[in-house]
């Protein structure tokens, strides 16, 4: 693979096949706009080029707001020709400001039916169904004769098995999530904190209260999804070791991601889903509005459907391809989880979702002052005599 590294205003590196290059004045580029957090399959997009003999500018923003927030300030005149890792966050911005134009590419109908749009602005790449994980291990009771009764001072834990676990006092010391300000899937974990616990609902607790009741119970915020999972997440250590922790935020897919670099898949992982609370996340592409280069966006937005591309889609975080016939590996056909996940109400989070950011902020340094709530004032009123 040939791989070039400049900077043009923004990081981008050029994707080509040497077969390819051999006449600079003939060849042929396409613009991709991507972003940091979005897992990109190479070697997808080198068997591209090797195809077409168009070779690959790739563009990397920051994450899915910068990425967008960029395409609205060039709408008139655009960085990029494809655009590739809008989540579910940025949809609808992406499509209110017709950021990009109607496709339908080929290979469509593989697509999982549940995440296509009606308006086909947009076409689905791939898809994360973010859930608590929890370690097997440290809830595993202790060997015992079938007339022995059981010992209470070294009776495990009852394994947490719904995302109101993070609430309950026994729990709340356990578990660690990413810091959603730092953090693209710790806001994953904030939206699926709000869908449990809606404000203005009857009956239900708003979320900025559950929030603070996690954190005086003992929730640890980490500052990224990695601090969270590769360091605090400790599922095999012993509760005396250094305060590891033993819940955190992640996906349905963790339990196949923790041994993709074992040279042997092991016959168990120490990773368990919870099935509760969990919240489907899609990644779109698109071709980017007024693009000079229609027709061979088009051809680059065909390929991420290809059975290559999806084949290579998942990611540290535990994403899925949007196609459904793809063939999974070894690791997750043993270790990966269907959750239930519901979709997020896009249309709704859309134009709001940075307010929750701002009452997040505010519950937090609150919690963190180590002031304690204010009591709410009772007025007791005595009927006169």
């Amino acid at each position: 693979m040939k791989l070039k590294r400049f900077s043009i205003a923004l990081f981008s590196f050029v994707i080509g096949a040497a077969a390819c290059s051999s006449s600079a004045t003939n060849t042929q580029t396409i613009r991709l706009l991507t972003h940091k957090q979005f897992h990109l399959p190479l070697d997808a997009l080198e068997e591209f080029t090797a195809k077409t003999g168009i070779e690959v500018l790739v563009f990397t923003e920051e994450d899915a707001t910068s990425m967008v927030s960029l395409l609205e300030k060039s709408s008139e005149n655009p960085v990029a020709d494809v655009v590739l890792g809008i989540d579910s966050l940025e949809r609808r911005r992406a499509s209110e400001k017709r950021l990009v134009e109607a496709y339908k590419p080929i290979g469509i109908e593989n697509v999982d039916e549940t995440l296509l749009l009606q308006d086909e602005l947009l076409t689905p790449v791939s898809q994360l169904a973010a859930c608590l994980n929890r370690s097997k291990s440290r809830y595993l009771s202790l060997p015992r004769r079938l007339d022995e009764l059981p010992d209470k001072p070294t009776r495990p834990l009852e394994a947490p098995d719904s995302f109101s676990a993070l609430t309950d006092p026994r729990h709340a010391p356990t578990a660690v999530v990413p810091d959603p300000l730092e953090s693209r899937m710790g806001l994953y974990f904030l939206v699926a904190l709000e869908r449990a616990y809606p404000e203005n609902t009857a009956g239900v607790e708003p979320w900025p209260k559950v929030l603070e009741q996690m954190l005086r119970s003992g929730v640890e915020i980490a500052p990224s999804w990695e601090e969270a999972w590769f360091t605090r997440f400790q599922p095999t250590a012993q509760e005396s070791e250094d305060d590891p922790r033993s819940l955190t935020w992640g996906s349905a897919g963790m339990p196949a991601v923790s041994v993709r670099f074992m040279p042997e898949l092991p016959e168990e992982v120490d990773v368990a889903v919870i099935n509760s609370g969990c919240i489907k996340v899609v990644n779109y592409a698109g071709i980017v509005r007024n693009t000079p280069d229609r027709r061979n966006a088009g051809r680059l937005l065909d390929s991420f459907l290809e059975p290559l591309f999806q084949y290579q889609v998942p990611d540290r975080y535990g994403s899925q391809p949007a196609r459904t016939d793809i063939l999974r590996t070894e690791a997750w056909k043993r270790f990966g989880v269907k959750a239930k996940a519901i979709p997020l109400d896009e249309w709704r989070i859309g134009p709001i979702w940075e307010q929750w950011l701002m009452t997040w902020r505010q519950v937090s340094n609150e919690v963190k002052s180590g002031r304690e709530p204010v009591p709410p004032v009772v007025t007791v009123t005595i009927p006169s005599q």
